[in-house]
């Protein structure tokens, strides 16, 4: 049994929210043909390193996410190796977050929160894990 890939449902399912054509996809990634994006979503070939950035942008997605799902996905023995300072770096996503708590908070630190604050922050937190574990790609 194949095992499906992450990197090709992601493609799939942004490309569907998006609302995009592959052809404005691929155009905007940097592939000469629109059917690379097609084998990419099949899972019949892989987003080439080079390319996650231009795809990130083209699917609006984070390319950081992108590039960590990509490398964890198709080599990982190198993900394996690069991990622990590959889980160091903050996201778009992630920056966007602690900046928002720091302008909420006034400083930039959780620990000026107050019980009620925490717990509202806490509540988030639960929700977007379970979120993320019903439907990672969503």
């Amino acid at each position: 049994m194949k095992k499906t890939s992450l990197v090709a449902t992601l493609v799939t399912e942004q490309i569907r929210f998006t609302g995009k054509k592959q052809l404005e996809i691929a155009e905007a990634a940097g592939f000469d043909n629109a059917n690379v994006i097609t084998m990419i979503k099949q899972g019949r070939t892989k987003l080439p390193l080079g390319k996650v950035g231009l795809m990130a942008k083209a699917l609006e997605l984070d390319p950081t996410y992108l590039l960590k799902l990509c490398i964890e996905e198709y080599q990982p023995e190198t993900w394996d190796a690069i991990r622990p300072y590959m889980d160091e770096i903050v996201t778009a996503d992630e920056l966007s977050i602690v900046l928002s708590i720091r302008n909420a908070i006034g400083v930039p630190y959780i620990s000026a929160l107050n019980m009620n604050q925490r717990n509202k922050l806490d509540d988030f937190i639960q929700t977007m894990k379970k979120r993320s574990i019903n439907n990672p790609i969503n």
